[in-house]
């Protein structure tokens, strides 16, 4: 029976206003605070394109495969009718002057491939994967696949 009076006793006011000051302190802290500790992230995006087996464009009718492999020691590049010798690095740097006269040599060679396999090993640094794919682009490999 207590309840019942409890609950009886109390008064509503029909007047009276919500206060959302508390709310409002809350939000005008956590607003500024959300927008200073954002990630603004550039976001590019790069086109890949899986070499096709309708040959490549080559006029033999069969696809010219260039694989361009990436180890601790440095590149080693390998393509259709063509052998070259490893490039090592130079101190702690990669050779990317060498690869690229090395990626002309190819393209010279074979004019109408576009299609190049980059196949970095696993301790590769992704800083170094782009360099490479921006120095393949560069030698007329816009067709880039990357190979685990």
């Amino acid at each position: 029976m207590n309840l019942r009076r409890a609950i009886g006793r109390e008064k509503r006011i029909e007047g009276e206003e919500l206060n959302i000051t508390p709310v409002m302190n809350i939000f005008l802290i956590l607003v500024p605070f959300l927008l200073l500790t954002a990630v603004f992230v550039k976001i590019s995006i790069l086109e890949f394109s899986l070499p096709g087996s309708d040959g490549g464009g080559s006029p033999e009718g069969s696809a010219i495969v260039t694989v361009l492999t990436i180890s601790n020691d440095g590149f080693e590049l390998k393509s259709k009718d063509l052998k070259f010798p490893p490039i090592s690095k130079r101190g702690d740097e990669y050779d990317f002057a060498t690869l690229v006269d090395k990626l002309i040599e190819v393209k010279q060679a074979h004019q109408t491939t576009e299609d190049i396999i980059i196949a970095p090993q696993a301790e590769t640094k992704y800083d170094t994967i782009i360099k490479v794919m921006d120095r393949c682009r560069e030698s007329g490999f816009p067709n880039i696949s990357i190979s685990g």
